[in-house]
């Protein structure tokens, strides 16, 4: 195993993400998400799915706490959202790799110094940051440009080091959303291989926001579907396999922080 990642020490069927009878309302007039209610397990690949407008935004807002739920219990990695106190927020984001549709990379600074940018805010030290940077972006195949600015990369090349900026910090769960909304087809193929591969080799918990059916169908994973902000299909209770007996939330996920691979020498 690649020595950038190593699998966290969790069961098979532990429980990272929960949401139980969620619901968010911007007003009476527009139920935003109506009681939503799945769970997804550590290393699964999942997609939420639906048209413009159906919640699936929404919901992975709520999932990052940018948004609370109306109504509904939220679990992520054993924090309770629904109370989490406020000094808690940036240590529970620390396991949350984030990926936009827009890049959203910083245009003054090359390739290098987006990816450090991640290691810096939670104050690695300086001398891992070239390591963990270079292993990042050799993972998605971007070493060889890391001194480029980020303007003179294509849509593709930027995603992919948006995508390593998400990894830099040893997540426990990557969550991307539109992540090939502004790419061409088969720039967006290579992007969702790259965080298949993530998956596969790293037994990375991923969730992507999409509407594009093509790369569902393609992907073969787990699909959530939304439509006027209710889950109207899951194809793990399609399944016929009991995913979740178990409700609860393993209590020791909320002690984990961004240094949890034994790469950082603090």
């Amino acid at each position: 195993m690649n020595q950038y990642l190593q699998e966290a020490e969790y069961a098979a069927d532990d429980v990272v993400i929960s949401m139980r009878n969620v619901s968010k309302q911007y007003s009476k007039e527009a139920p935003a998400v109506t009681h939503a209610d799945f769970t997804v397990r550590e290393g699964e690949f999942v997609f939420i799915t639906g048209e413009t407008g159906s919640g699936k935004s929404t919901l992975m807002k709520m999932i990052v706490h940018e948004l609370t739920p109306s109504a509904g219990q939220i679990n992520v990695l054993g924090y309770d959202l629904n109370h989490i106190r406020h000094g808690k927020i940036p240590k529970f984001r620390r396991n949350l790799g984030i990926v936009f549709q827009d890049f959203r990379l910083l245009k003054d600074r090359n390739v290098y110094e987006n990816v450090a940018f991640a290691q810096r805010i939670i104050q690695v030290p300086g001398a891992q940051i070239q390591k963990n940077v270079l292993n990042a972006l050799d993972m998605v195949g971007m070493a060889d440009k890391y001194r480029r600015q980020v303007t003179q990369l294509s849509g593709g090349e930027q995603q992919r080091v948006a995508l390593a900026r998400a990894l830099v910090n040893k997540p426990l769960i990557l969550l991307a959303d539109e992540p090939t909304g502004n790419l061409d087809a088969e720039t967006a193929w290579g992007v969702m291989q790259l965080i298949d591969r993530v998956n596969r080799d790293y037994g990375m918990t991923v969730v992507v926001v999409t509407h594009d059916r093509g790369i569902v169908e393609r992907m073969n994973k787990r699909v959530i579907t939304m439509k006027q902000g209710e889950i109207i299909s899951d194809t793990a209770d399609s399944a016929g396999e009991d995913f979740y007996p178990d409700d609860t939330m393993p209590l020791d996920y909320q002690d984990v922080d961004a240094d949890w691979n034994d790469d950082y020498e603090q």
